[in-house]
């Protein structure tokens, strides 16, 4: 979605995700801006590899929908994903963003684990706030 609003404003992105979206004919593509979008989760990288893919990308800023426990092939429980995505968190610069919604207490608790990087958060309670103005959710203000 972050890349498509990023193109829809004229921003031309680069993006890496994981399908193809029905808005653009590619899953990856170089943009021509500094704005690259990248989807990831916490799957292993590799066989030699057990850290999560999303580790190695060094985001400057990131946006952390949701946690749950996911991929039992190769998480014994929730803590051990919520240590991947605090080892994520901690790869995001201080002069970087971290963005989570106040709904999801397991991202909460990654960030109480520590994080040096300033940190918004979205939904009700947040400093992000969506108010829709039709019940289509055609209009909306932020």
């Amino acid at each position: 979605m972050l890349a498509w609003v990023l193109e829809h404003a004229g921003m031309s992105p680069g993006f890496l995700i994981g399908g193809v979206p029905q808005n653009f004919s590619v899953s990856a593509r170089l943009g021509a801006t500094p704005f690259f979008v990248v989807e990831a989760d916490e799957y292993d990288s590799a066989f030699f590899d057990k850290r999560s893919k999303f580790v190695h990308y060094r985001p400057r800023t990131a946006i952390l929908n949701n946690l749950e426990f996911d991929h039992a092939d190769i998480f014994p429980d929730l803590a051990a994903i919520e240590r991947q995505f605090h080892h994520l968190v901690r790869t995001i610069p201080s002069e970087g963003l971290v963005i989570h919604p106040t709904t999801e207490p397991a991202l909460q608790k990654v960030i109480e684990m520590g994080c040096w990087t300033p940190v918004q958060t979205t939904g009700a309670g947040g400093q992000w706030q969506v108010k829709l103005l039709s019940a289509d959710g055609s209009r909306f203000e932020v």
